[in-house]
């Protein structure tokens, strides 16, 4: 479809730019997308353990280890996924496609497992799920760093991460019912409907690249009074300007009050209201000059090794969790799909307790509020092991353990992100040449991609295999022995919030 002409020749803005364009539509779609890979992961909790028996033939002794392993090819899939969509958002300049043509490959790997009998079609079903949600998880956080601006990118983040949080455990609540009340097939065609929502979402946004073009004239023809140093000024017209060189006023000399606007080779830095990858950033020479020393000096900081461990840690006790639970409640309690499916409600609702985790971090510092998370969740996990009997005592025993335990992990994660938030900042003031034309935030969350595809995989080995090789009290007492390992590296690295300031030798490359 051709652009509409405008009088003078040139191609017209497309129909409503100035939503499409905008930080908070862009946010929504970014936010959906990363609900649809936790949605996606864990939409299948509830229905494999009796959908491997009655549609696949899976003898009941080997349902855990089928379980374990469609959850295994998902997992390591994602964490291949992650530096390929990794190469491709820091070498491109395109968001909006590598998301979208991912999305469609996870539409065609729904389908395949949706209408798979055989145990190794559903594996490569799986295996294609995880690829396209390693794509589609980087490709989305890469296009929200440079959209939305660096005050805002704690929040929008935030909600970014909270998207594939919320997926991935409200996902076996709406399987369990679905399943239960209407069959298999309805549960996929739920999982194709959230598909297809995001998949309109990104068909529908314009990325800042592409609507710079029509923007930049539009500023051209409607120049920024003088007075004003940016667009923002008057609210509602901020998302349709692109950002401009730090140091540059309005009839676009350099400005005398900036020291070294144009540094190094002469890319233009840009302040701290610039989205943190500018749409014209310089591209790298080459792969190793701008990779690895990024990585290399955020992996050298003690801060964002305790934080990607502790991320490593809260995933693999939820995927523990997706992969051994309704196995253990049907056995137990013998319990429908439903049920298995409600029961993971206890570990949803306290997620909507995050905001207020965020805010309690802020004012009486991160690592205490973290270190309260761990105390709560270690002993409930630990606990777990005393739920052994299918009575009334033992079945709300296990529930509000499992509360106690969602609540926990959600405390801890929250300050923790937050914390590695504040310590890449402080790396890159520290280090302003390896910087100048790219964030450390974006490497930081690449890590953190590859870090939950990393827990994807082990999470369920672990507990799968300790969970049938001996019994259900040992699996969970290893699972607290884990959660409590997270806390040393909280308690000797993670800052308060009053410490942020304060730079080290591991953070500032001196």
């Amino acid at each position: 479809m051709q652009d509409n002409k405008s009088q003078d020749g040139s191609p017209s803005a497309p129909y409503l730019l100035n939503i499409r364009s905008s930080r908070w539509f862009i946010g929504l779609a970014v936010v959906i997308a990363t609900f649809t890979d936790g949605f996606l992961y864990s939409i299948i909790v509830p229905v494999l353990p009796f959908s491997l028996v009655d549609r696949s033939g899976v003898d009941p002794s080997a349902v855990q280890f089928w379980i374990t392993m469609l959850f295994v090819g998902f997992g390591s899939c994602m964490l291949l996924g992650s530096p390929i969509s990794g190469l491709i958002a820091r070498f491109s300049s395109l968001r909006q496609m590598p998301l979208f043509a991912a999305l469609l490959l996870a539409i065609g790997a729904t389908l395949l497992f949706m209408f798979a009998l055989s145990t190794w079609l559903l594996i490569v079903a799986r295996c294609i799920q995880g690829l396209s949600a390693g794509v589609v998880y980087t490709t989305a956080l890469s296009l929200l760093a440079e959209t939305v601006r660096r005050e805002e990118l704690g929040s929008w983040m935030g909600l970014a991460f909270s998207g594939v949080t919320v997926g991935t455990l409200v996902a076996p609540v709406l399987a369990g019912v679905v399943y239960d009340q209407a069959g298999y097939y309805p549960v996929f065609i739920m999982c194709l409907a959230v598909i297809a929502f995001d998949l309109v979402l990104v068909a529908a946004l314009i990325d800042r690249t592409r609507a710079s073009k029509w923007l930049a004239a539009s500023e051209d023809k409607n120049p920024i009074p003088r007075g004003r140093t940016s667009p923002e000024q008057e609210g509602p017209i901020d998302s349709r300007y692109p950002p401009r060189p730090r140091g540059e006023s309005d009839n676009g000399r350099t400005s005398r009050n900036v020291k070294d606007a144009v540094i190094g080779d002469g890319s233009p830095q840009y302040d701290e209201e610039s989205p943190l990858l500018g749409n014209n950033r310089a591209k790298p020479k080459t792969f190793s000059g701008r990779w690895f020393p990024i990585t290399a000096t955020l992996l050298a900081s003690p801060r964002i090794l305790a934080a990607l461990y502790s991320c490593f840690i809260n995933t693999v006790l939820i995927c523990s969790f997706d992969a051994i639970l309704p196995h253990f409640v049907q056995r137990t309690f013998h319990w429908s799909s439903t049920q298995a499916g409600l029961i993971f409600l206890t570990t949803t609702i306290p997620s909507l307790l995050n905001p207020l985790f965020g805010a309690l971090s802020d004012r009486y510092g991160r690592r205490p509020i973290a270190l309260c998370g761990f105390a709560l969740a270690t002993p409930a996990i630990a606990f777990l092991g005393l739920v052994r009997h299918a009575n009334i005592s033992d079945t709300v025993l296990a529930c509000a353990l499992l509360v106690l335990a969602g609540t926990g992990m959600n405390c801890f994660i929250t300050p923790v992100i937050t914390d590695m938030t504040f310590a890449v900042e402080s790396i890159e003031k520290g280090n302003p040449v390896l910087f100048r034309d790219s964030t450390g935030l974006t490497e930081a969350y690449a890590l953190v991609d590859a870090t939950f595809g990393a827990a994807f995989v082990v999470g369920p080995i672990v507990s799968g295999s300790l969970y049938e090789g001996t019994n259900w009290a040992i699996a969970v007492g290893v699972l607290a022995a884990l959660c409590f390992s997270a806390a040393i590296p909280t308690i000797l690295f993670t800052r308060d919030s009053e410490q942020d300031g304060k730079k080290t030798q591991d953070e500032t490359g001196v």
